[in-house]
């Protein structure tokens, strides 16, 4: 078992680097500033969609405790020659104030767009400090990279870092969507054989049904499920969708709708909203679409990941106006 343990340990440690050269985030978009109290202070607003927990010194001592593996990781990593300081301090003298600050300071740069710098910054901190450093990358991926083939790089090597971050904290709640998250992103740049050969559809939907019936107030997971589903549906059309895996246009559009219910004044669910409208029939939807898109437009971004889903709704719109 130690040395299962420590093969894994190691696998983790030497995660892949980026495929693709890191894009900036845009200076025309909304400056962020998170240091220092306003990070605590805007925590609640910042992940409403998700209800990440905030990465405090009792959150910490509580993974630890929580989860066997990830202690003995720890213990293996403190060993390292150049271990990041705050790793050390919370092992070998159970200080854990200045890896939480550490880790809160990765969410900073997420937050403030800086995500090169919080990925870098997260991937040496551990475990606990790789998992908002993976969702660093998947949004820049997402959000950042236009090129087909160097998202779909980026979404497999982040998806193969959280497969190996859950063997070390195996039912953490956001290390299982980085997961889910990674998958649903690669299967829409998928053609339809490669995505119902994947495997990816049927563990996605399996994964956020877990997710939903542990967490039923967490936005995020219905508007994941939404977006799968229309892609579903794009492929295969509602009825094969629907007796194949049980998504049609309604059942993707009430999980959007289940989760502006919940959270109703977040870009990223409008833009992905809207994306999936357009999936799912881009003329029967239009005016829905372009309310949507308003919608987007006129909300007030908490973070930069929610300005640059911001922008493409802008991007959408403009782009839906010249058609008319």
């Amino acid at each position: 078992m130690k040395r299962w343990t420590c093969f894994l340990f190691t696998i983790f440690l030497f995660s892949p680097a980026l495929a693709t050269d890191w894009e900036k985030y845009p200076d025309t978009l909304p400056v962020f500033n998170y240091e220092g109290d306003k990070l605590k202070q805007h925590w609640d607003a910042l992940t409403s969609i998700s209800h990440v927990e905030y990465p405090d010194t009792d959150w910490l001592k509580g993974m630890v405790e929580r989860y066997p593996r990830l202690a003995y990781t720890m213990v293996t990593l403190s060993a390292e020659k150049n271990v990041h300081p705050a790793v050390f301090a919370a092992i070998h003298d159970s200080n854990f104030d200045p890896l939480a600050y550490e880790i809160q300071q990765v969410w900073r740069l997420h937050f403030e767009g800086k995500f090169e710098e919080a990925y870098e910054h997260g991937m040496q901190l551990g475990p606990l400090g790789k998992i908002p450093a993976i969702y660093s990358r998947l949004s820049h991926a997402s959000l950042l990279i236009n090129d087909t083939k160097d998202k779909f790089e980026e979404f497999e090597a982040a998806a193969n870092q959280s497969n190996e971050g859950l063997t070390i904290v195996p039912d953490y709640s956001f290390a299982q969507f980085g997961l889910v998250y990674a998958r649903v992103r690669t299967l829409e740049l998928m053609d339809t054989g490669e995505a119902r050969s994947s495997g990816y559809i049927s563990f996605s939907q399996e994964e956020l049904e877990k997710l939903q019936k542990r967490f039923p107030e967490r936005a995020i997971y219905y508007a994941t499920q939404g977006g799968l589903e229309a892609g579903i549906v794009e492929r295969v059309g509602s009825f094969l969708g629907s007796i194949t895996y049980g998504a049609t246009k309604s059942s993707s559009i009430e999980a959007f709708d289940s989760a502006l219910k919940l959270t109703a004044d977040v870009p990223v669910i409008y833009n992905e909203y809207a994306v999936a409208l357009s999936r799912l029939d881009k003329k029967d939807f239009r005016k829905d679409i372009k309310k949507i898109l308003q919608t987007c437009t006129q909300l007030n971004p908490m973070s930069a990941e929610e300005a640059l889903n911001q922008m493409h709704c802008q991007s959408m719109l403009k782009q839906s106006n010249k058609d008319d």
